[in-house]
């Protein structure tokens, strides 16, 4: 792979800086970083610095404590009342913390933001496990029913592509299909696989485009190819036992 290629997305490089990434991305992510990935490590540590910088925290401290004291449940309420604005409150507080964590440059979306969605990424792909999502570099068993989930600002087609240890390539969403299929409001796609038996890791790609396109032509670019103009890519590694 090129050196002026990403192996990283922004959330993982984000999930880094946040130190919330899995110990094998982790590692992979020291070993395997070209040049492009630390170069966009940086300009995202820059840009965070200079978020903290506006950022007058006393001030936001003073706040908060205002509020709690301005909605404070008068005595005779119900006990569980009690505790509603306070909740409610720290709420505002932790919303208001991974805000600064996943903050990037001014953008518009498009639906409800959640901690996985990018920023500034058109693709992110979600492997969600029987019990919670998979990140990039998680151990799983032969057996394991996995579901996709496609989060981005922007409506297009979407095509979920996978090749196991074996280097065998499967075409998951639309299944089997050889053009990629319009993404919908609704970003959990359709559907769920079970994993087989085939040792190795398992690789998982989600391409993105805003216009129509062929599953075929993208092929290659997974491989180590170069990907057709205007389609994005989102990778997701698995390892199988």
């Amino acid at each position: 792979m090129a050196n002026d290629e990403r192996r990283f997305t922004d959330l993982e490089l984000e999930r880094s800086l946040a130190g919330d990434l899995s110990s094998a991305r982790s590692s992979a992510l020291t070993t395997e970083a070209t040049e492009a990935d630390k170069a966009r490590l940086g300009e995202l540590e820059q840009e965070h610095a200079a978020f903290l910088a506006t950022v007058d925290l006393d001030a936001e401290v003073r706040r908060i404590e205002q509020r709690e004291e301005r909605y404070k449940p008068e005595a005779r309420r119900p006990f569980w009342l009690r505790w509603l604005v306070p909740i409610g409150t720290l709420a505002a507080a932790a919303a208001a913390l991974v805000l600064f964590l996943q903050s990037k440059k001014p953008a518009t979306h498009t639906g409800d933001d959640d901690d996985f969605r990018t920023k500034g990424d058109d693709i992110s792909l979600i492997i969600h496990g029987e019990a919670q999502p998979l990140l990039s570099g998680d151990v799983i068993t032969a057996g394991t029913k996995i579901r996709f989930e496609a989060q981005g600002s922007k409506p297009g087609f979407i095509a979920i592509v996978g090749i196991d240890g074996t280097q065998q390539t499967t075409v998951y969403y639309p299944y089997g299909a050889s053009e990629a299929t319009q993404l919908t409001s609704d970003r959990m796609l359709p559907g769920a696989i079970k994993l087989d038996a085939t040792p190795g890791d398992e690789t998982f790609y989600a391409l993105f485009s805003t216009q129509p396109f062929s599953i075929d032509t993208v092929l290659p670019a997974i491989r180590g190819g170069k990907l057709p103009a205007g389609v994005a890519m989102s990778r997701v590694v698995l390892h199988k036992k």
